[in-house]
């Protein structure tokens, strides 16, 4: 079960409402390892629609992309949305946030990012195993001598 809706599926909804349709688009979290959230808006809209919603997403800092049919979307950032995740954290993200905090950090990694936010919708199980897999993924680059991405802790702890 998930955890609500973060501020960034609210502010997509919001303008998707807003794009004229044949009949409501889905506003799903994306399969693709390089997007947040993917819409099928390209199937229901005109491509007048189409062209209002890409303006007014971009202008608010997503990146879009047609893959298939499904406009695919994007967000960099290294801070969770406003409401991304309820809660509780398991163990997996307190080792997360300790490594973290130990360790010299890279540059962003938007793919971890974007797993985090993904996994934060899905709710608290599928967040310890995405906090499981950066762990070990951690683990092993500190054992190679390679630095940890740069996240907000607020990823990992209260």
């Amino acid at each position: 079960m998930g955890t609500g809706m973060n501020a960034w599926r609210k502010e997509l909804l919001d303008i998707l409402a807003e794009t004229p349709c044949r009949r409501k688009p889905a506003l799903r979290r994306s399969l693709l390892e390089d997007a947040i959230y993917a819409t099928d808006l390209p199937l229901v809209s005109s491509e007048e629609g189409l062209r209002s919603f890409r303006g007014k997403a971009e202008q608010a800092g997503w990146r879009l992309w047609m893959e298939r049919d499904w406009l695919q979307l994007d967000r960099p950032g290294t801070a969770p949305p406003e409401g991304w995740f309820s809660g509780p954290f398991g163990p997996e993200a307190g080792c997360c946030a300790s490594l973290l905090r130990r360790q010299a950090w890279a540059e962003e990694d938007q793919t971890a990012f974007r797993l985090l936010i993904r996994a934060g919708e899905e709710g608290p199980g599928a967040y310890e195993r995405a906090c499981g897999a950066l762990h070990r993924e951690w683990a092993a680059r500190l054992r190679q001598k390679r630095p940890l991405p740069r996240l907000d802790l607020r990823f990992f702890e209260e």
